[in-house]
């Protein structure tokens, strides 16, 4: 009965995670700043556990619309599109808030599909907050620029990913440590 519980009560907490995820962020000031994620959200979405199940397939596109989840890795062996962050310098520490450049490069005559754009916040459980960054800047083909996230203090795992019209897949993992 107690290891029942324990299970349930886990599942609780996942939960109130996902409802937090779809959930809008806080407003943030007339300054142009948003909540990229708030520092309760960070803090009941990591933890010191793993941080991504190590067991994910390569998947076909054409299933769901050849959309990607959080959960999608690309095939390395293919020659796939590619996700490259201008902005900001992944390797160096950096104050919110933080501007975000990124541009899509296409592998051979495959367009970019934008409406495929993933953003996922990984910690203990793995959340999707694309709609914070779509709500705000478009997402072309040749990439997007968004101006204004806020991020709070620590070290921030995002997995942004991208396919393109014959479903191969841009994944790119970036490491945000903000002061």
């Amino acid at each position: 009965m107690r290891n029942w519980m324990r299970i349930l009560g886990a599942g609780i907490v996942l939960s109130t995670g996902w409802a937090m995820a779809q959930t809008a962020p806080p407003a943030s000031p007339a300054n142009g700043t948003f909540d990229l994620v708030t520092e309760s959200e960070a803090q009941s979405w990591t933890s010191v556990g793993p941080m991504e199940p190590t067991d994910f397939k390569t998947r076909d596109f054409s299933e769901d619309n050849g959309r990607p989840t959080c959960s999608s890795i690309a095939n390395n062996d293919a020659d796939n599109p590619q996700i490259k962050i201008t902005e900001p310098t992944i390797e160096k520490p950096m104050i919110t808030p933080i501007d975000i450049d990124l541009k899509f490069i296409q592998a051979g005559s495959a367009p970019i599909r934008p409406e495929t754009f993933r953003v996922c916040y990984v910690g203990l459980v793995t959340m999707d907050i694309t709609k914070r960054i779509t709500d705000r800047a478009a997402v072309s083909a040749q990439g997007l620029r968004v101006t204004g996230a806020q991020l709070p203090r620590g070290h921030h795992r995002l997995v942004l990913l991208v396919a393109d019209q014959r479903g191969r897949l841009a994944r790119r993992e970036a490491v945000f440590n903000v002061l």
